[in-house]
């Protein structure tokens, strides 16, 4: 079993590489097509787009969370 320690080393790790950046840049760019509200014809429409912006919004932060996460366990 992997401690916290070893998870966020190799949850960093991923983060460093230029495939994570590449599909980052990728999800960022996803994420700004979402926004636009203004093309969503039904209320199921706005619960769906606002379900995948939650899932990219936790995907695109996952970094920035382990690096608090490991600052904050110093």
């Amino acid at each position: 079993m992997k401690t916290d320690e070893q998870f966020f080393n190799d949850r960093m790790t991923m983060c460093e590489t230029d495939g994570w950046k590449d599909l980052m840049e990728e999800l960022d760019e996803l994420r700004s097509g979402l926004q636009n509200v203004e093309s969503l014809s039904c209320l199921e429409d706005l619960y769906i787009t606002k379900g995948q912006l939650a899932t990219l919004n936790m995907v695109l932060t996952l970094e920035d969370v382990a690096k608090f996460t490991m600052e904050q366990s110093s």
